[in-house]
C-alpha cells in the first residue's frame, strides 16, 4: 500500500511539473519573429519585438518590460521621421530629442525620477525580421545594454515600413524601441 501510494504521489508530481514548465516550443517562439517585413503588419511585428526583448531579459533573471503605448507612439513617430527625411539617427532634423519625444506623448516628465534610452535599426528581407534586429541588438554592447538595463520597466516598440536609406524595396522596416523607468 505505501509504494502504491509513493507512486501515486510521483505520478502526481511529475503531472504538476510538467503543467507549470513552460513549453519548449512556446518559450522558445515569439509570433511573428521570424517574419520579412513584407509578410507581418508593423503592429505584429512591434509584438514579436517585445516579445523577443522579453525572452532576453528572461535568460538573464531580469523582470519583462512592460509595453507602454505613450513611448510606442513616440518611437512610431519617430520612424516615420527617419523614413520620411532619410536620416538614421537618434534625433533627425528639425525633430525633439528622444526626451523631448517622450515629453510629447506625456510619458514624461513625470514628478519621478526617471530614465530613458533608446535602440534603432533597419532591415530588408531576413535581415528585417524582429528576431534578426533584436540579436543585432544583443551583440552591440551599448543595445544590449539598454535591453538588460534591469531599471528598466517599460518599452515601447514601432516598426515602420520602409527605411532611411534610399535604393530599399517594399520589404524594409526601421525598427525603434524606447526604453524607460518612472519612480
Amino acid at each position: 500500500m505505501a509504494r502504491a501510494a509513493q507512486s501515486l504521489f510521483l505520478g502526481i508530481l511529475l503531472v504538476a511539473a510538467l503543467a507549470l514548465a513552460p513549453s519548449h516550443a512556446g518559450a522558445a517562439q515569439c509570433k511573428g519573429g521570424d517574419a520579412g517585413p513584407a509578410k507581418l503588419s508593423d503592429k505584429r511585428a512591434a509584438k514579436a519585438v517585445v516579445c523577443l526583448l522579453n525572452k532576453e531579459r528572461r535568460k538573464h533573471h531580469l523582470r519583462p518590460l512592460r509595453q507602454q503605448s505613450a513611448q510606442a507612439k513616440a518611437a512610431r513617430k519617430h520612424n516615420r521621421r527617419m523614413i520620411r527625411s532619410r536620416c538614421f539617427s537618434h534625433q533627425c532634423p528639425g525633430e525633439k530629442d528622444l526626451v523631448g519625444r517622450l515629453t510629447a506623448t506625456r510619458y514624461l516628465p513625470c514628478n519621478c525620477s526617471w530614465g530613458v534610452a533608446e535602440n534603432i535599426a533597419y532591415g530588408s528581407g531576413g535581415s528585417g525580421t524582429p528576431r534578426r534586429i533584436v540579436d543585432a541588438w544583443m551583440r552591440s554592447p551599448g543595445h544590449r545594454a539598454n535591453i538588460l538595463n534591469g531599471a528598466y520597466e517599460h518599452v515601447g516598440v514601432g516598426v515602420g515600413s520602409g527605411t532611411p536609406a534610399a535604393g530599399r524595396g517594399r520589404d524594409t522596416a526601421t525598427f525603434t524601441a524606447d526604453f524607460g523607468y518612472k519612480r
